[in-house]
């Protein structure tokens, strides 16, 4: 499955005093909980097929996904799901650790959040012995990242009308803008620089702390 390109502004907070020697103009913070918003839009991940162990067993076999939701941790983020699989007249629940990948494109101006790594086994029991099947890798069902619009989005201008009733036009865009991850979001913290004429020079912006996790081995099929 494919997920079709996912952009959604920044939640803007303005912050009047922030943590360090060099308070910031203000802080964008994208939170795990509108990641998650998006998530549940999406709807049902699951999957079907025949399977046959040994030989000589064979059968269909189903699974969905349960509860999905992405963590936003300074350290590592993940990626977190129950698996409801059947096999034939057997069933069961798997809970599932994935790892998450995130990324920003100063080009596009695109933060990326990525799952990788989510593996669940699927199985059967046969005279009360377990039979492997094969491994499904979920983040082969998520091919494509979800995609946030980043800190760039927040220049604008305006209008000021001065005493002798002309117009003066002001430009702002953020400057000089750190991003890293921390607890439940990613926040931005950026300068502004507030001028008379339109900017044309492109804004740096320093890349994310946690660009990405380090992969379990896991062997696909």
């Amino acid at each position: 499955m494919q997920f079709k390109k996912l952009i959604f502004l920044f939640l803007i907070h303005f912050s009047s005093v922030l943590v360090g020697q060099n308070p910031n103009d203000f802080a964008f913070v994208l939170s795990e909980r509108a990641v998650n918003k998006v998530f549940t839009a999406v709807g049902e991940i699951n999957g079907k097929s025949q399977y046959e162990v040994l030989g000589i067993i064979e059968g269909h076999y189903k699974w969905k996904i349960l509860n999905p939701k992405i963590s936003f941790k300074p350290d590592s983020s993940d990626f977190t799901c129950d698996a409801k699989v059947e096999v034939g007249p057997f069933g069961y629940k798997s809970q599932v650790l994935g790892h998450v990948k995130i990324g920003y494109d100063n080009t596009l101006n695109l933060i990326s959040i990525k799952i990788t790594d989510a593996v669940f086994e699927l199985y059967t029991v046969v005279l009360g012995k377990k039979i492997h099947i094969k491994n499904i890798h979920l983040e082969d069902y998520f091919k494509d990242p979800f995609l946030f619009e980043g800190p760039k989005s927040f220049a604008t201008d305006m209008s000021f009308t001065m005493p002798d009733s002309t117009l003066k036009q002001i430009y702002v865009q953020p400057s000089d803008c750190v991003m890293k991850v921390v607890k439940q979001a990613i926040k931005t913290t950026c300068d502004i620089v507030v001028q008379d004429k339109p900017f044309k020079k492109e804004i740096k912006v320093t890349p994310p702390i946690q660009t990405e996790d380090k992969k379990k081995g896991t062997v696909k099929k």
